[in-house]
């Protein structure tokens, strides 16, 4: 029997005893008033708990780590598109993305790099980082398909596994708003470069069902982000179509228990700027269709909960290039799959200790193919392929201890078991050589100690110490080719990168109606993958690049965050982020050592105050700033992007009870912006829109 099987079996025998044994064992122990109402409503208000933090519903200030709750109102009140934009306002979050017409946003928590996949991205408690690229696709969520957003930074390993190294963000499904049978929501948007959004909700709540039914269509002439002294007769502008269908069905037993069904279908397309001599130019087409299914229930004790995910994606990229003269043209198409299930326990223990433990699993594949049709300007049928597969089974215990009425201890561990297998890949023209990679697998123990203490009933301080990995994506283990704009070859032999972290922090609450709070980290990675060049692409003539694991990589630095409600109208908000994320030591290439990390800017800071009556409108107006960063590994002054600060500032009048409209304006200086060498932002981006709620 093979190691992953002897892990499954040991997994489903534990999950056997905690069923069997679990009420009898824990009764005998006594039980405190907070731990008999886990997973029951309590008198706590939804805004001041997080399920992330804990795998478990708990009150924010009781967590002895960051932790930053986005609320429906705040979502509703943020300047932008989606979501990437409400959460560049917060602190220790980097976005690459320049606006809603680049496709998916690279989201970052912690100063980790621009490397995808260093950041947990979870969907109603799901994980959607993708096995074949390690990112989450941002576009496929509409703000107002959102109820709130849950980040938890730091490692949290010890409660999800890989990819949670800088931290969680949980993106938490929209509920009914109205408690009637039946509401209709219509919306409409227009604004710069003739964009175009509109869209309708159906929800109610009817004898402990409830539903939740959205579409969006979203379309958008574009802009040109080449800066017009490099234009060439082939740059045109980013065009978009996208159609957004999300459902959500709810239904809560007499028992007690409860079960809710999701399903989510995404179909872009995105047009890169360019077009030589095909119709649509170069694009990219995405169509998602998502599940997820949740069932609550309470055995005795104990508070369960199971959840199930899939993910199927179909990407294509229609690909022309002319180069010396000669035009190529190629098309990639990729299947990829990605499931993923989860069951655990909640429990309380001697009073004193509540436990949660469970087992998870996540599945991942792609399938993809570069096929030519022209190159160089004659006919071609050469394909290119890759494949792959990812497995993991994983198990993981949380005790929460209250060692007394001031002090809360988190004690957490996961073990994981990682597989890579099946990985191909072949070139039919016989130019480069076919491989089949072997299997190899990798397995890691994350532990995690956070300590909570209550000098006053104000103030909170807290400390931890945690350890995260990532497991190597398909992308860089199997596939050979075009990847992020460089030409990758293939690294069978890539293993997992890991941290260790430490931080400290202060939380005090205001005694008006605020808050302040500061935390420190120091993060020691190892192992770290980063692109190295190794030579020139046969195939292209390009630089080839591989990811390799470095030696060793510094993180650290501090945030600083506040509130404070002024008065019934006005609510001020700023935070400030200093990061320094560099390489400590590269044996292969000693010159990159001292370097910072690609797309980590040193400063970052925003500052806002909104605006809410009854009688007149809501406002948010925001100032944001992002400090010098670098765009490529050396560090070169050609890669250097400048700092900027931008103005955000959004609008909301309801006209009546059913009309409301709203003015958003992203940019409000036209500040020019450079998100890299040659790719320019949109500038200011000016729209308008109107929501009927009946």
């Amino acid at each position: 029997m093979n190691l992953s099987r002897i892990i499954l079996v040991n997994l489903l025998v534990t999950i056997f005893i905690m069923a069997s044994g679990i009420s009898s064992a824990l009764e005998s122990g006594p039980e405190t008033e907070e731990n008999a109402k886990v997973g029951e409503d309590n008198a706590v208000e939804l805004e001041e708990v997080v399920v992330t933090a804990s795998r478990y519903e708990r009150a924010i200030g009781d967590i002895p780590a960051s932790v930053t709750l986005i609320t429906r109102e705040q979502i509703e009140g943020s300047s932008g598109m989606q979501l990437d934009d409400i959460l560049r306002k917060h602190a220790g979050i980097d976005i690459t993305a320049s606006s809603f017409l680049t496709h998916s946003a690279d989201v970052v928590l912690r100063g980790m790099g621009d490397m995808p996949g260093r950041t947990l991205i979870l969907y109603n408690g799901v994980p959607i980082n993708k096995a074949d690229t390690g990112s989450a696709n941002w576009d496929i969520f509409r703000p107002g398909d959102v109820e709130r957003i849950e980040i938890v930074r730091g490692p949290a390993s010890a409660l999800y596994g890989s990819n949670a190294m800088g931290g969680v963000i949980n993106i938490i499904s929209r509920k009914p708003d109205s408690a009637k049978p039946i509401a209709f929501e219509a919306r409409g948007m227009y604004g710069s470069f003739n964009t175009w959004d509109t869209g309708g909700t159906l929800s109610g709540q009817l004898d402990g069902f409830e539903y939740h039914i959205s579409f969006d269509h979203l379309d958008s002439d574009g802009y040109n982000p080449v800066p017009e002294e490099e234009r060439t007769e082939y740059d045109i502008e980013r065009y978009l179509q996208e159609d957004h269908l999300k459902t959500r069905f709810a239904y809560e037993l007499p028992n007690g228990a409860s079960v809710s069904l999701g399903y989510l279908f995404f179909d872009d397309k995105r047009g890169e700027g360019e077009k030589i001599r095909h119709d649509d130019g170069v694009y990219r087409k995405w169509k998602t269709n998502s599940l997820n299914l949740d069932y609550d229930w309470r055995t005795g004790a104990a508070d369960w909960t199971l959840k199930i995910g899939y993910n199927k994606e179909d990407y294509f990229w229609n690909r022309e290039q002319m180069k010396k003269g000669l035009y190529t043209l190629y098309e990639v198409d990729v299947d990829r799959v990605d499931s993923s299930g989860s069951v655990q326990a909640t429990f309380p223990v001697r009073g004193s200790h509540l436990l949660t433990t469970g087992i998870d699993f996540r599945y991942g594949s792609v399938d993809g193919n570069d096929i030519d049709i022209i190159r160089n300007d004659n006919p071609s049928d050469t394909v290119v392929h890759n494949e792959g597969k990812q497995l993991s089974y994983s198990f993981f215990l949380n005790d929460q201890i209250k060692t007394e009425e001031r002090m809360v201890v988190d004690a957490g561990v996961r073990y994981d078991y990682v597989k890579g297998y099946d990985g191909r890949f072949s070139d039919s023209s016989g130019f480069l050589s076919n491989e089949i990679h072997p299997d190899k697998n990798w397995s890691h123990l994350s532990p995690k100690v956070a300590v909570l203490y209550r000098i006053t009933d104000k103030t909170v301080l807290r400390a931890s110490i945690g350890t995260a990995f990532r497991a190597p994506i398909l992308d860089d283990l199997y596939r050979s080719g075009l990847l992020r704009g460089k030409v990758y070859a293939a690294n069978p032999d890539l293993g997992p990168e890991e941290l260790t972290s430490y931080e400290a922090g202060i939380n005090h609450t205001l005694s008006g109606e605020g808050s302040f709070g500061v935390s420190g980290y120091f993060s020691r990675g190892k192992d770290f993958f980063y692109p190295v060049e190794v030579g020139i692409d046969p195939y292209t003539g390009r630089d080839l690049y591989m990811r390799k694991n470095i030696g060793k990589v510094h993180i650290y630095g501090a945030e600083f965050e506040a509130d404070w409600k002024m008065n019934d109208m006005f609510t001020f908000y700023g935070n400030y982020t200093f990061n320094i994320s560099k390489i400590e030591e590269f044996g292969e290439r000693p010159e990159l050592e001292g370097k910072y990390l690609e797309d980590s800017p040193r400063h970052k800071a925003n500052l806002g105050l909104t605006f809410s009556h009854p009688d007149m409108f809501r406002a948010d107006i925001t100032g944001r700033y992002v400090g010098d960063r670098y765009g490529d590994t050396e560090n070169t002054t050609e890669g250097e992007l400048e700092d900027y600060l931008v103005l955000d500032l959004k609008i909301l009048k309801e006209l009546t009870q059913y009309c409301e409209v709203y003015v958003d304006v992203m940019n409000l200086f036209d500040k020019e912006i450079m998100y890299s060498s040659d790719f320019e932002g949109p500038g200011v981006e000016i729209r308008g829109g109107l929501t009927l709620r009946f």
